[in-house]
């Protein structure tokens, strides 16, 4: 399918700005649907609780896609409770309203969150590593269940509607696009572990977005989303060798791969990074 008129759910957050502003480059017609105003006046945005269900088919007339981002985007920013039930119910609502106002595609932000070690409160060392998406979920937190939650629920509407559904399982963003603050996170590698060292970079993580819109795809399909290298120094087999002694090594490409196996997203979506610390920063932290 090819999409030209997109709602974007939470557009006035990072993520959103930066998908917003990609859409925008692409040719796509833009409505950003947040819960806040938005100091921005590159697309129309309209104020809106996504939790209250009656609102929001008003918003779908004319719409090919959705790419929903809304939400609390961890389980520490709000009580465990009102994050779930922020983040489900309104992940919930934005789909059915997709569904029965008959839009083609539903572009939904899951997490690498959904595997379930990132914000667990207890640890435990991965069977394999890099993390491919057939890798079983076991979600610990109220951020992730609603995550995995919001996956199985667009399996149901794909099984019953016209709508395809693309979830992306996106690891660690990084918004600070020129790497300055990343020297002094490789002074401890086995902090935040539960990412296993991979990340994102904003920009790509956006065009990942704009190219869900038109894959080839029917029903819902998942993909991890990730630089295909880590955001360390090191390499990897070094650090998994010193972290996570119990974790195999399969599929691995180069020395410095990332815990996320992005080969399916690479084949299908034709996702190919193209932004890397690498590229503004040498392993000493100097400017390239």
């Amino acid at each position: 399918m090819s999409a030209r008129k997109v709602i974007v759910t939470g557009g006035n957050g990072n993520l959103g700005g930066l998908a917003i502003q990609s859409l925008l480059n692409e040719g796509y017609e833009v409505l950003n649907l947040d819960r806040s105003k938005s100091t921005s006046k590159i697309c129309r945005t309209e104020i809106i609780d996504l939790c209250d269900a009656t609102s929001l088919p008003q918003y779908f007339d004319g719409a090919d896609a959705v790419i929903h981002l809304a939400g609390f985007q961890a389980p520490y920013e709000a009580p465990h409770p009102e994050v779930f039930s922020n983040n489900i119910s309104a992940t919930y609502n934005v789909m059915e309203a997709a569904v029965r106002t008959g839009l083609r595609r539903f572009v939904n932000v899951s997490s690498i969150a959904v595997y379930g070690f990132l914000y667990s409160p207890k640890f435990w060392q991965p069977e394999y590593l890099p993390l491919n998406e057939e890798y079983p979920c076991a979600p610990k937190d109220p951020y992730a269940l609603a995550k995995k939650f919001s996956e199985e629920i667009a399996d149901s509407f794909a099984s019953t509607a016209d709508v395809s559904f693309v979830t992306l399982r996106i690891t660690g963003i990084n918004f600070d696009l020129g790497y300055s603050l990343l020297p002094n996170r490789w002074k401890d590698p086995g902090k935040k572990i539960g990412t296993f060292w991979s990340y994102i970079d904003g920009r790509d993580a956006a065009r990942a977005l704009v190219l869900a819109l038109s894959a080839k795809i029917d029903g819902h399909e998942i993909f991890n989303v990730a630089n295909a290298e880590s955001r360390y120094p090191q390499k990897t087999k070094d650090l998994v060798a010193k972290f996570l002694p119990k974790t195999v090594v399969r599929n691995s490409v180069g020395d410095y791969w990332g815990g996320l196996d992005i080969t399916k997203a690479s084949e299908r979506m034709k996702f190919n990074p193209q932004y890397h610390w690498r590229n503004f920063i040498d392993e000493n932290g100097n400017r390239v």
